[in-house]
């Protein structure tokens, strides 16, 4: 649409006609009145597209500061806490098969104290397993008088 009808067409221009008659103002004060508020208003919506581009920078700015700073801190310590976990979890393997050899260990020297010393275990009675580590190291016991 041509700018002069565009001009026409728009409310702005009507006002400023109808105050310019009204007020004993001329057309052309109309038509100047009509296209300065015009001017203004495009002014206006370019500072405010300013603004929100302004406004989005600064978001995208903040986002990628707190994913720099914050975020990736955070994955990378989730990652080596990963790899602690999972180091602690092979110690503990060993522990549990560790601890089930030298049980069995034990339960064999009992027997072969029986057959060859069969005195042997009462002048010295096997230890008890305390009750801290029963959960651990003889979960089968639990429940059991020792």
């Amino acid at each position: 649409m041509p700018p002069f009808q565009d001009l026409v067409n728009s409310t702005d221009f009507w006002s400023a006609v109808i105050i310019a008659l009204l007020s004993g103002g001329g057309i052309v004060g109309a038509i100047i009145t009509a296209i300065s508020n015009r001017e203004s208003k495009a002014q206006e919506d370019r500072e405010n597209a300013e603004a929100d581009k302004l406004a989005a920078e600064a978001a995208e700015a903040a986002v990628r500061i707190l994913t720099d700073s914050v975020i990736q801190p955070l994955r990378e310590q989730v990652e080596s806490q990963g790899g602690q976990i999972a180091h602690l979890e092979e110690k503990q393997r060993k522990y549990f098969a560790l601890t089930a050899y030298t049980r069995s260990l034990f339960h064999w020297l009992q027997q072969f104290c029986e057959i060859v010393e069969p005195e042997f275990l009462t002048r010295h009675p096997k230890p008890h397993l305390p009750d801290e580590l029963r959960a651990d190291v003889a979960p089968e016991t639990l429940g059991k008088e020792p």
